[in-house]
């Protein structure tokens, strides 16, 4: 009875850490993440679709930072493709989406990659905001 008890102790323990592993994310905003030509795309979709309400620099800094460090980058992506632009709310391609969070990214110097940032919720859950390396 008591092996039995602990041999199931032992799998919930087990099937645990595999359900947290797969929630948490597996790369960080240092790892490269997105490209330089998608983030170049990003800036021309940011000065036509954004600038008009926002000015870049309330997305990098401290207040990038302050409001995003140690979150998923989904975090980001739910806002920005369900909300913006505000007169048009998820008006945007998913991709020009995927594009201006790269081009946050750029902004705030994390490093470039050779793949580019995948637009959808469950692409950017599987990256972590990160303070620069």
């Amino acid at each position: 009875m008591l092996r039995a008890l602990f041999a199931g102790a032992v799998s919930m323990t087990v099937i645990a850490g595999v359900v947290a592993s797969a929630q948490a994310p597996a790369k960080t905003t240092n790892s490269g993440v997105y490209t330089a030509a998608q983030a170049a795309r990003g800036k021309a979709a940011f000065d036509k679709s954004c600038t008009t309400c926002h000015e870049p620099s309330r997305f990098s800094g401290a207040a990038f930072h302050e409001s995003w460090d140690g979150k998923a980058l989904k975090e980001i992506w739910d806002i920005a493709s369900g909300t913006m632009p505000e007169d048009n709310p998820g008006s945007l391609k998913q991709q020009e989406y995927a594009d201006i969070l790269a081009y946050f990214l750029q902004l705030n110097e994390y490093p470039t990659g050779d793949a580019e940032l995948q637009p959808g919720a469950a692409p950017m859950a599987a990256i972590k905001v990160e303070k620069k390396q």
